[in-house]
């Protein structure tokens, strides 16, 4: 059984991420129109930082960004753009 390098240096968490098609996400938002008034935190953030919440067990938004915040350098391997704020 042969390795593949495509998930190579990725966390679990992006590997997951990474396994969600983009042009899914486009498709929908175009389709209810969820990303009319935002400036920064999209419907793909607010995706996967709900994703995130869900596998890590947390219970309120300050742990949500508190772990994302631990993560903000690696945030670019699970296709993040802005964080959450409490």
């Amino acid at each position: 059984m042969s390795k593949s390098n495509y998930f190579s240096s990725k966390s679990v968490f992006g590997q997951l991420i990474s396994l969600i098609d983009d042009s899914l996400i486009r498709r929908e938002v175009k389709k209810c129109d969820s990303d009319r008034y935002t400036k920064r935190f999209t419907t793909k953030d607010h995706l996967i930082s709900m994703l995130f919440c869900s596998f890590s067990k947390c219970t309120s938004l300050r742990e949500i960004s508190g772990a994302m915040l631990g993560l903000s350098g690696k945030t670019s391997s699970f296709q993040l753009n802005h964080i959450p704020k409490r």
